[in-house]
């Protein structure tokens, strides 16, 4: 499969980025600074790019199976550059016929099954109080995504480790009793986002997931 990986020189990404190829996929990696991946694979393509250079993006998706993103925003992020370059992903996915996109988020952007969980809840409030740039990109970009008519996928995520990826991945909503706040390695995130290349079941739903 051929598959478009937005958000790819983070330690989340390399892994994601890793996991594919030794799966069998084809990946193309869409990076602004590509020397962040030191990865070299015969089926890893680079196209190096701005969010906001539209040839650049379609360069990257042109051909591709199906996208993911795991792009979001740092404390410094400044703007709306994250929620407006996912606006130009689902352009031109549409535009060159790709529909299914699988992304990421945080449960600052809420689901109608999500309930009141006091962590969660909190750790939403500090986030819209001190790092508002941040906040308004995760909820846009939850917007652009579960308004599109792609079959999308938001993944959203609690605070991320390091530690190995254990198999054990639960996925629900807030306040439900499945999830936990404080518990997902990158390796898990990883391979959970590789299921839903096949999996059909989280389409057009956004849960949160965590060990």
């Amino acid at each position: 499969m051929n598959i478009t990986i937005f958000g790819g020189t983070g330690a989340t990404g390399l892994i994601l980025i890793e996991k594919a190829l030794a799966t069998g996929h084809t990946v193309t990696a869409f990076a602004r600074t590509p020397s962040k991946i030191s990865i070299q694979h015969n089926n890893l393509k680079i196209v190096k790019g701005d969010l906001t250079e539209l040839n650049k993006l379609e360069e990257a998706i042109k051909g591709a199976d199906k996208v993911i993103s795991i792009l979001g925003p740092t404390q410094k992020t400044k703007g709306l550059v994250i929620a407006d370059g996912i606006k130009n992903i689902i352009e031109i996915m549409k535009k060159n016929g790709v529909k299914r996109l699988i992304a990421t988020a945080t449960p600052s952007f809420k689901d109608n099954n999500d309930k009141f969980q006091f962590g969660f809840a909190f750790g939403i409030f500090m986030i819209k109080a001190f790092i508002k740039d941040s906040y308004n990109n995760i909820v846009l970009t939850g917007k652009y995504i579960s308004e599109s008519d792609l079959d999308w996928t938001i993944v959203r995520l609690p605070m991320l480790s390091g530690k190995p990826a254990s198999g054990k991945i639960n996925a629900g909503y807030t306040g439900d009793g499945t999830i936990s706040l404080f518990s997902l390695s990158r390796g898990d995130l990883a391979d959970f986002l590789l299921q839903q290349l096949n999996d059909k079941k989280w389409i057009h739903k956004s849960p949160v997931i965590s060990n």
